[in-house]
């Protein structure tokens, strides 16, 4: 897992994402996406806040779908990301600009290796500094302890 600030997107890409967060109601016409007075202000909170988490949402939303192993990889670094910026749960924050909302965060849970994922964040939670994953595994009702016996059905259940 990598630690750069910035996903290693084109010099293109980064220059795009960064004009749409400039124009987010201009990039939501362009898309045909509805974008209401709240969404607008959410949106543009997490551009501002959170551009380099964005950057990586987007370069994760056409990878978190992988299986196998790269894709597990994906998942839990994904999460570690949203995690670690302090987010449970980005919501659409980050869905007009960067492409991913509920359903690409609910992916991340839902490819039949949710326990693997949830297994590669307690290790990480286990050996991180930051309590910010700790806080997003209590926030979701999970458990810091590992748990052999569950399966990834039962995982899903609790997203």
């Amino acid at each position: 897992m990598t630690k750069e600030k910035y996903p290693p997107l084109s010099k293109a890409e980064l220059a795009r994402l960064r004009a749409d967060t400039r124009d987010i109601p201009g990039t939501a016409k362009r898309r045909n996406t509805t974008l209401d007075a709240w969404d607008l202000r959410s949106e543009r909170a997490a551009a501002e806040k959170h551009f380099a988490l964005g950057c990586w949402l987007y370069y994760y939303s056409r990878r978190i779908f992988l299986a196998g192993p790269e894709g597990l990889q994906h998942r839990i670094d994904c999460a570690r990301r949203i995690f670690e910026a302090g987010l449970g749960n980005p919501g659409y924050a980050f869905f007009t600009v960067f492409e991913f909302g509920e359903r690409e965060f609910d992916t991340i849970f839902e490819m039949g290796d949710s326990a693997q994922v949830l297994n590669g964040l307690r290790k990480l939670a286990h050996r991180s500094r930051s309590q910010h994953i700790r806080q997003a595994f209590a926030e979701m009702g999970w458990s810091l302890q590992a748990t052999p016996a569950a399966t990834s059905e039962q995982m899903q259940l609790a997203v």
